[in-house]
């Protein structure tokens, strides 16, 4: 019996796990990228699929979207103010463009979306490759700051290492790019209460001084 009741929790921690999608997209004699999320074990089959067909066999993406970059989105050094809303897109053979009168020019005028959930089907775009840790690979957020977070997975207390001599400024997001807390920490109080958040995955931003980070922290009661 404990071991089916540990194996069931292992599926759900590896079978739920969200994962990262770089989406491509021919735009303006120009190539642009934009990345998405999901734990949708169906819809990762699917993609999975796709990036092995030859890219004109390979579908599009269409789903809502909405302000903020979710903790994920930019095109490789600049983050966007929009996002696919994890689980709320799927791959389609057929795009019109315009959906909600929204273009592909969402990526530069991200102003369009005004706020509000919108559907957005951009025009040949196509899966490209799966990205491990789309928080990290943002050049200008690329981590100078050495840190450690523990435990992680966590469930009440999380505690805090850090390189800098400073106090460490932290910023927790949720998967969809809501700012849940902030808080700062000292060398000698350098934990943070998280019995108030609820299972899932969260982005931590952390900065000290003129150095900064981030780090994904599952919260797992």
């Amino acid at each position: 019996m404990i071991l089916s009741v540990s194996l069931m929790a292992l599926c759900f921690t590896v079978c739920s796990q969200t994962r990262y999608f770089e989406f491509r997209q021919p735009f303006n004699n120009t190539t642009t990228s934009f990345i998405v999320a999901t734990s949708d074990n169906s819809l990762i089959n699917e993609v999975l699929y796709d990036i092995t067909l030859p890219v004109a066999q390979r579908r599009f993406i269409s789903g809502n979207v909405i302000n903020g970059h979710g903790g994920f989105n930019h095109d490789g050094t600049v983050w966007y103010t929009w996002h696919y809303i994890p689980n709320e897109w799927q791959l389609t053979v057929s795009n019109v463009e315009y959906c909600d009168g929204i273009s592909s020019l969402i990526g530069s005028n991200p102003a369009l979306i005004a706020g509000e959930t919108i559907y957005f089907c951009p025009w040949e775009s196509y899966p490209f490759q799966e990205v491990d840790n789309p928080g990290l690979s943002v050049d200008e957020l690329n981590t100078n700051i050495q840190t450690t977070l523990y435990p992680n997975p966590a469930a009440n207390k999380v505690h805090f290492l850090w390189s800098g001599t400073e106090n460490l400024a932290i910023k927790v997001y949720n998967i969809t790019g809501q700012k849940i807390f902030t808080t700062l920490i000292s060398k000698q109080n350098n934990e943070i209460d998280i019995t108030n958040l609820s299972v899932g995955l969260y982005f931590v931003h952390m900065s000290s001084g003129n150095e900064k980070g981030i780090e994904k922290l599952i919260v797992q009661h």
